[in-house]
């Protein structure tokens, strides 16, 4: 459990300050310097990338999480290392060509309603080339239980670079044309760098490629894994990002850009996930080879009330700032009011089933998950078809918050009818029963208008004023009620100064 918490506490610092960062420039900065028309095309393209990537990466990161501990104590991880590169050059190539040939269909689909993304079609290769090698680099070092760098280039880097350019084109100091073209830009620089990372401190090396494949008595086990595994990258990703790109063509990328923003909001909800996701997988996967069930049952248990902890103070948080929030956006922004409460209570529904895709995907019956994957993505879509058209922008986060809880739902019947064992305690009435209280109290109290006609300034004040309340409500009933040991473990390291003094162990985090 400690380098689990001192990880995760690493990467959860990195990967709060880069949403802090994406919060606050495109969030809030730059709808005021960009047109949401510009702001939705930046979306866009990111939006097909991520989705994209999932046809060069193959599942070979995947493969290399779940068979690492066996390739390691075989001296086979090297030359797999050099199969991936191999492979993942060779399916970029072949994507490229797809990605040419079906050009026109992909077009026609953006025609009517986001013709500025046509000029700018092939930016999206180099794009999902850079990402792809970037992906597995990361995977690397999450075998290596080392993620806070590569959070650090993924969280902050690129998005202080992204930064730069908007401040560049909103002073015209570059074009349209220079500004789209700087993004791919950026993607490629930070795959070199990542890959640079990665050889020198993480001593990441290639061997002949066929040296995986010699004497490697479980290949065809490992191979199919590795496509099931592709399986779930494509359907995985579509789902998480499918939502804009159809957005796009159903209202446009301006749509998109406005739709962006309490997008990016719900979602902070799961940053601390995030980073406890990525350094639970391996701990998780040693567990299922040791064969020692009750440490993975012990391990969902803990962290799966702590993330719920952690979703019902920050969704609580969004949602009673939710009016001051929108005052700091352009009026035409209003609109998405109620696109935050339905991401961000979907996003607080998925925090709540713990750690089902890490501990399902990593055991003996991971092929339900890619058959999950199959029915989240088929439905995504299909809700996403269906409710745009009658609810515009709501209907596309109903359908990824609808089909989200269904998904988990799913996951968890099959952890428990194979397992035995689930999350859920009677501290989720409790937390749920405390949230809801805190909301109730605190809808009542109104926008104060501290400072007459400085409608940003109060906007701030009042974010500033109902979270400490908030915070006040939520944090201190809750020590009381010792719903989570952790939490409340840490708040007495903090009381008695020896958090402060350095004397702790990182374990006792």
């Amino acid at each position: 459990m400690g380098i689990i918490k001192r990880q995760s506490l690493k990467s959860s610092i990195v990967n709060y300050a880069g949403v802090l960062l994406g919060v606050i420039f495109f969030n809030f900065i730059f709808p005021h310097l960009l047109s949401a028309e510009h702001l939705g095309m930046i979306r866009l393209l990111q939006s097909l990338m991520f989705i994209l990537v999932a046809l060069p990466t193959l599942g070979l990161g995947h493969m290399l999480l779940r068979f690492y501990s066996i390739w390691n104590a075989e001296r086979r991880v090297e030359a797999f290392n050099g199969f991936a590169m191999l492979a993942i050059g060779i399916a970029c190539v072949i994507f490229m060509l797809l990605f040419l040939l079906f050009r026109q269909e992909i077009i026609g689909f953006y025609r009517e309603h986001s013709a500025l993304f046509i000029p700018y079609y092939y930016l999206v290769i180099p794009m999902v080339v850079a990402q792809a090698y970037i992906q597995y680099i990361e995977i690397f070092s999450m075998v290596k239980l080392r993620v806070a760098f590569p959070s650090f280039i993924r969280e902050i880097l690129i998005r202080i670079m992204l930064i730069v350019v908007v401040y560049f084109f909103a002073d015209q100091i570059i074009g349209e044309d220079s500004f789209f073209y700087s993004i791919p830009l950026i993607y490629c620089f930070s795959a070199i760098l990542i890959l640079f990372y990665a050889v020198k401190i993480q001593h990441f090396r290639i061997k002949n490629p066929l040296h995986y494949f010699q004497n490697n008595k479980d290949l065809k086990h490992q191979l199919l894994y590795g496509g099931g595994m592709f399986l779930v990258i494509i359907f995985s990703n579509t789902h998480n990002f499918i939502d804009g790109v159809l957005l796009s063509s159903y209202l446009g990328v301006g749509a998109f850009g406005i739709y962006g923003i309490p997008l990016v909001l719900g979602q902070m909800i799961q940053v601390p996930y995030r980073a406890i996701s990525l350094i639970s997988i391996p701990i998780i996967r040693e567990a299922w080879i040791e064969n020692d069930l009750d440490k993975i049952k012990r391990l969902n248990k803990s962290i799966g009330i702590n993330l719920y902890l952690i979703g019902t103070f920050l969704f609580t948080l969004l949602i009673i700032n939710s009016s001051g929030i929108f005052k700091l956006l352009p009026p035409q922004y209003e609109i998405a009011h109620s696109v935050l409460f339905i991401i961000g209570l979907g996003r607080l529904f998925d925090m709540a089933f713990g750690l089902n895709s890490e501990i399902l995907n990593s055991s003996k019956y991971y092929k339900y998950y890619i058959y999950l994957n199959v029915l989240l993505v088929a439905l995504t879509i299909a809700l996403n078809m269906l409710l745009i058209p009658i609810y515009g922008m709501n209907g596309a986060a109903l359908a990824v918050s609808i089909s989200l809880t269904i998904f988990n739902i799913c996951k968890t019947w099959i952890i428990y009818s194979k397992f035995g064992f689930h999350c859920f305690s009677k501290h989720y009435i409790t937390l749920t029963i405390l949230m809801l209280a805190v909301l109730g109290v605190l809808y009542f109290v109104p926008f104060i208008q501290f400072i007459p006609k400085h409608m940003f300034v109060n906007a701030l004040v009042n974010i500033a004023f109902k979270s400490m309340l908030g915070a006040g409500l939520f944090l201190v009933p809750l020590f009381f009620l010792k719903v989570s040991p952790d939490f409340n473990d840490f708040v007495k390291l903090i009381l008695n100064g020896k958090i402060f003094k350095g004397g702790h162990k990182m374990d006792e985090l």
